[in-house]
């Protein structure tokens, strides 16, 4: 993963970041996602893959279909519960 912080420059990625926190056993796809983040499809797509790829979500392929979670690495959401704690102190 990159650094956590410049993962989270991006405004989406730290709304999806903290959408998963929040809903950790969450499993959705991005049309799914993009409807309860209320945000474009497309731009939250490239967001899941991009955080898929940073290890922060895990994506599920089946087909045509992508399904993403909230990725189950101890060590990766203690990272990101320290980062998002640090941004409400």
């Amino acid at each position: 993963m990159d650094d956590l912080k410049k993962v989270c420059e991006s405004a989406l990625n730290l709304k999806i970041i903290s959408f998963f926190h929040e809903n950790p056993s969450s499993v959705d796809t991005s049309r799914g996602i993009a409807a309860w983040l209320n945000h474009d499809h497309r731009q939250i797509e490239e967001a899941l893959d991009y955080l898929a790829g940073q290890k922060i979500l895990i994506a599920h392929r089946s087909g045509s279909t992508t399904a993403y979670a909230y990725t189950q690495d101890k060590k990766t959401l203690k990272k990101i519960e320290r980062f998002l704690q640090s941004r409400k102190d």
